[in-house]
């Protein structure tokens, strides 16, 4: 069936696999989130063909969905493939299970039709299909059962099991004068308007918050000062390690005063450096410069 190819791939590979309504998708979903090249339902004969000969340095790691809605799907094809992609990169067999309680409670919540045949009561078929797969789970290396998980505590237990670091957040700073509007998707926007305006300052007055005369100017308030203390405390000891936890891709830090020349692009600036300086990558915008 798999004869023809061959092939050598550094890259890890998860096959996911188990009862339906256990969460496959949503484990999908989540290792999607971890970083992992996700390919659903693929018939089994061309399993092989989404391993590269040559994959390019660090590939992403590769999840596979098999189930019982995957076309020529039989245990034995299964093991044939399972079998065959052992022999060219480093798999990991994943069965996803639930109580059949848990199973049949979720089928009538979403109304969804079990794929092994509609007309039959679902707990029947939950067992046939669990007799069905009985080899398929023997084969597996891991099995996780998901009857007592959320979707954040599945996503902290999948990544433990299969050893996924979470990407790296990406972290956008951005300055905007609230005469135009907040940017839309802030997560957090500041209000830096209650900071001394140097605009006031005739002799730095057409100087932006990019400069040092500005920066230093803003250094001298003592609630600039408190601020900037609170908000690096907050940010990097709590709110960017829960974000990366949680394998959130990006978050959006906002800064907004008159006119988006001076307070807020000072504050975007000083805080940006401060977060690159603890390991935290950061983009910088200044919206209305």
């Amino acid at each position: 069936m798999f004869g023809g190819l061959i092939l050598i791939s550094p890259r890890k590979t998860f096959v996911i696999t188990g009862l339906s309504g256990s969460g496959k998708t949503l484990a999908l979903k989540l290792l999607e989130d971890l970083g992992c090249e996700v390919v659903d339902n693929i018939p089994i004969s061309l399993c092989p063909l989404l391993i590269k000969e040559k994959d390019e340095p660090g590939p992403k790691p590769l999840a596979i969905g098999i189930d019982l809605r995957t076309r020529d799907f039989s245990p034995q094809h299964f093991k044939q493939a399972i079998d065959f992609l052992k022999t060219h990169c480093h798999v990991t067999v994943l069965f996803i299970e639930a109580s059949s309680t848990v199973i049949a409670a979720r089928y009538r919540e979403t109304r969804r039709i079990h794929p092994l045949a509609p007309e039959q009561y679902v707990e029947d078929l939950i067992q046939k299909e669990r007799t069905l797969l009985k080899e398929v789970r023997n084969w597996a290396n891991l099995v996780f059962d998901t009857s007592t998980y959320s979707p954040p505590e599945m996503r902290c237990q999948l990544q433990n099991l299969l050893s996924l670091k979470a990407p790296i957040i990406q972290i956008y700073l951005i300055s905007f004068s609230f005469r135009r509007g907040v940017p839309q998707h802030s997560d957090f926007v500041f209000d830096m308007r209650f900071l001394a305006n140097p605009h006031y300052e005739k002799n730095i007055r057409f100087l932006t918050g990019q400069t040092q005369e500005i920066q230093g100017y803003l250094e001298k308030d003592t609630n600039f000062k408190a601020f900037l203390q609170s908000t690096q405390d907050l940010f990097v000891s709590s709110i960017f390690p829960q974000f990366q936890k949680e394998a959130r891709g990006s978050v959006i830090l906002s800064f907004g005063c008159t006119g988006g020349r001076h307070r807020s692009v000072g504050t975007a600036e000083y805080l940006g450096k401060y977060f690159l300086k603890n390991n935290w990558l950061n983009k910088v915008v200044h919206r209305d410069l």
